[in-house]
C-alpha cells in the first residue's frame, strides 16, 4: 500500500490507449529455480487485514484479522507497516519486544484461521528508492516505521556497509519465515520500481534478492513458492516514469522485462493498480495478467491488486477541493470479475485483493474540507502535513497518499459487505 507519490499521481499522467498483442515465443528466460509444480485444483482468493486504526494503544496502519477467517482462502501478511528491526539484525540481537509482540499476535491470528499464509516483506521502503523503514519504539511503547534513515538509492553493490545490511536482511527474512511459516513468500515487493528509480544500484539489489530466494528455499522445505513481485503497470509502460514516450510501450516493455530476467523466482508475481494509471475495466488490455508471465514461460500469481469503490476528493493549495478519482461499486465489481476469470484461466495459485476491509471510513474519502469527525480529520491533517506556499503541494500529495489505496476492500471499514462481495463469495464457493 505504501507506494511512491509519483505512482499515485500517475492517475493524471497516464491515460489508456496504446494497445498491443501478446508476445510470441521469446528467447527471454526468467531466472527461475525449481520446476513449476502442478497447478492447484482451483484458484485461491487471498487478502490482507490492513486498516488504519485511530484509537487505542497502537495507532496507524495495523495488520488486523478483519474478516479473513470468513473471506479468504489464503491470509496475506503484508509487513511494511512496522518497519524492519535493522539495528537488531545488524547487531545479532533480539528485535524490540514490542515489535515481536505485534508479530506474535499477527502470527497467532493467522495460525488460528488454519489457512495458508502469503507473507510479503521487502528490503525497500514504500517509495522503493532506499532501504525499508527502520523499526523504532517510542516512550509509550508505540511501534513506528521510521523512513529516511538510509541513503537514497542505497547500493548493495558498492555501499561500505552493504555486506552488513545484506546479512541483516537475510536474518530478518529467516526470522519472519520461522515466525509465520508461509506457504508463499514475496521477498522483494515491487522490486522493479527500484530499478526504475535507481538503475545504477539494480545489480546489487538483484544479488541480495537472489540470495534471499536461495536462503528461503533452503530454510523451509514447506515453502511452495518464493518470488519478488513486479509492478506490471510500470513494466508494461503505463507510467511516464517507466516509459516517457507513451507511444512506445511495447519497446519499453522489452527493455524493462530484460531488467527483471536475472531475478530468481518460482512464480511471476504481479502487483497492479490499473485504476491509478487511468485505465478502466473495459480498457484493460486483454493480456494484462498474462503478458509478463508468458514472456518467460512462467506461472503467475497476483501478489496484490485492487480498485477503489469510492470517489477520492482531496484539497489542493490552489484549486480547493478536487475529485482526483471517480469510482463506484460497479468498477471494482467488473475488475474483480476480470481478475478472478484471468486467474482461473491461467491456473494461478492465488490472486490477492489488496485488503479485505477498506483502510479508512468512507466519509474520509470525500469530505472536503474534512469536518465530519474530529479524530479522523486530525489523522488526515497529520498525513497532509504543514502547508506550503510554493513548490510541490505537499498537503495534496499527502492526502492522496493516504487515500489512493484506501477504499479497495470487499467490505467497508466497519466490516459490512459491499455490493460486489457476492462476486468474491461466489468465486470461493
Amino acid at each position: 500500500m505504501a507506494r511512491a507519490i509519483a505512482m499515485m499521481l500517475g492517475i493524471a499522467a497516464c491515460g489508456g490507449g496504446h494497445g498491443h498483442t501478446p508476445d510470441a515465443a521469446s528467447s527471454d528466460t526468467a531466472a527461475a529455480d525449481a520446476a513449476v509444480d502442478a497447478a492447484p485444483p482451483r484458484l485461491q482468493l487471498a487478502s490482507s487485514g490492513t486498516q488504519l486504526i485511530v484509537t487505542g494503544p497502537q495507532l496507524g496502519f495495523q495488520i488486523t484479522a478483519a474478516d479473513l477467517g470468513e473471506d479468504a482462502d489464503v491470509i496475506e501478511i503484508h509487513q511494511e507497516f512496522y518497519g524492519v528491526p535493522w539495528d537488531a539484525f545488524v547487531a545479532g540481537t533480539q528485535p524490540p519486544a514490542a515489535w515481536v509482540a505485534i508479530m506474535d499476535g499477527i502470527a497467532a491470528d493467522a495460525k488460528a484461521s488454519g489457512k495458508p499464509v502469503f507473507l510479503s516483506v521487502s528490503m525497500l521502503n514504500g517509495q522503493r528508492d532506499s532501504l525499508a523503514a527502520k523499526t523504532t519504539v517510542d516512550a509509550s511503547g508505540q511501534v513506528n516505521a521510521t523512513d529516511g534513515w538510509a541513503a537514497s538509492c542505497y547500493d548493495f553493490g558498492s555501499a561500505p556497509d552493504a555486506a552488513t545490511y545484506r546479512a541483516a536482511y537475510l536474518a530478518y527474512v529467516q526470522w519472519m519465515l520461522d515466525e509465520f511459516h508461509p506457504t508463499y513468500l514475496n521477498f522483494a515487493i515491487e522490486v522493479n520500481l527500484f530499478f526504475e528509480k535507481c538503475p545504477t544500484a539494480a545489480a546489487g539489489l538483484v544479488a541480495v534478492a537472489n540470495a534471499t530466494y536461495a536462503m528461503a528455499k533452503a530454510d523451509d522445505p514447506a515453502l511452495v513458492a518464493a518470488f519478488p513481485s513486479i509492478q506490471i503497470d510500470h513494466l508494461y509502460g503505463y507510467s511516464t516514469d517507466s516509459c516517457p514516450d507513451q507511444s512506445q510501450r511495447d519497446a519499453c516493455f522489452d527493455q524493462l522485462y530484460a531488467e527483471i530476467v536475472p531475478l530468481q523466482r518460482d512464480r511471476f508475481a504481479m502487483s497492479s493498480y490499473p485504476q491509478l494509471s487511468g485505465l478502466t475495466p473495459a480498457t484493460l488490455p486483454a493480456d494484462w495478467f498474462t503478458r509478463g508471465a508468458a514472456r518467460g514461460g512462467e506461472r503467475a500469481v497476483v501478489a496484490e491488486t485492487g480498485w477503489n469503490s469510492t470517489n477520492l476528493v482531496a484539497q489542493s493549495r490552489d484549486s480547493g477541493c478536487i475529485t482526483v478519482l471517480t469510482a463506484s461499486d460497479a468498477e471494482p465489481a467488473a475488475y474483480l470479475a476480470r481478475v478472478i476469470s484471468d486467474g482461473q484461466a491461467a491456473h494461478m495459485d492465488f490472486v490477492n485483493w489488496w485488503s479485505d476491509r477498506d483502510l479508512v471510513v468512507a466519509p474520509l474519502m470525500t469530505d472536503c474540507p474534512c469536518t465530519f469527525d474530529a479524530t479522523w480529520c486530525a489523522v488526515l491533517d497529520a498525513f497532509r502535513g504543514p502547508p506550503t506556499t510554493s513548490g510541490p503541494d505537499t498537503q495534496l500529495l499527502g492526502e492522496i497518499g493516504l487515500k489512493a489505496f484506501a477504499a479497495m476492500g470487499v467490505r467497508a471499514y466497519d466490516g459490512s459487505a459491499k455490493s460486489f462481495y457476492a462476486t468474491w463469495a461466489a468465486a470461493r464457493d
